[in-house]
């Protein structure tokens, strides 16, 4: 049985981005008692412990933290959840990823031009509730913008923007702001799915761009399983299969993704 890993393997810039910030908080911090992250900083509970026991706290909010560092994730967050970090005067670090932010900015600017904001993807995700409080609420007006959660499918994308063409409106304005990252990995799964009749994707269960990704590589019809790390294979997963791929979500790291693989080639005795 052969084994193809995906080429594009490992954290993503906005993902590497958010743990050296929390790593130098941890290391630089004053107050290493205090600091906290408001959500998962990534979705990759592996990465999130391990950053747990160097000192960083996951709270859901901030109603009873009266003093420290507060870090914002990379996927962000609301802006009445910053206005009650600032409101209590506690320290504010925004580790959201850059890409994320480029679609904040859009959003802003829609907003103030008076557009209605469409936006597509998971609405239960701390991006889009982000998205969802930068955009308001406005229900009325001909003129409408979409725009994409960073890690939604491309596929999915275009069927959400199918459906608005079938309503009334003056003007439709279309924005692609799903990242290079996310459609560089789903590309590549695609290409692996011509190949091989079994995938095993590795990351948070947590995480929509690799849950994506298994969404992908079901729809093909070929067996697919989504794990978080090499405990999760089963020796009957690879029977009679030819050729497994091995793809991985934005925030697993490499490490996860080689000891991955070395358990698969021990179960099948590669």
């Amino acid at each position: 049985m052969r084994i193809k890993i995906a080429s594009h393997s490992g954290f993503c810039f906005g993902v590497k981005r958010a743990i050296n910030i929390a790593e130098k908080t941890l290391k630089e911090s004053k107050d290493s008692n205090n600091i906290y992250s408001l959500g998962s900083i990534i979705h990759n509970p592996q990465v999130v412990e391990g950053l747990s026991k160097k000192g960083l706290k996951v709270i859901k909010d901030i109603t009873n933290i009266k003093k420290g560092v507060v870090i914002i994730s990379s996927h962000g967050t609301t802006i009445e959840a910053i206005k009650k970090i600032r409101d209590k005067q506690l320290d504010l670090i925004d580790a959201t990823c850059p890409f994320v932010k480029s679609a904040h900015n859009i959003v802003k600017d829609l907003k103030a031009s008076g557009y209605r904001i469409v936006i597509i993807g998971d609405k239960k995700h701390p991006e889009v509730k982000a998205l969802l409080s930068l955009a308001g609420r406005k229900t009325k007006g001909n003129k409408i913008a979409v725009i994409s959660q960073t890690t939604q499918s491309k596929n999915n994308y275009l069927k959400g923007v199918a459906r608005l063409l079938k309503k009334d409106f003056n003007e439709l304005r279309i924005f692609n702001t799903i990242c290079n990252d996310t459609a560089h990995r789903q590309a590549l799964t695609r290409e692996l799915l011509k190949e091989c009749d079994v995938m095993v994707i590795v990351g948070g269960k947590n995480s929509a761009n690799t849950r994506r990704l298994w969404h992908i590589c079901k729809e093909s019809g070929v067996d697919s399983y989504h794990i978080e790390t090499d405990v999760e294979l089963k020796k009957e997963y690879f029977s009679g299969k030819r050729c497994v791929g091995v793809v991985s979500g934005a925030s697993t790291p490499d490490a996860m993704v080689q000891s991955v693989v070395k358990k698969i080639k021990r179960k099948r005795g590669i």
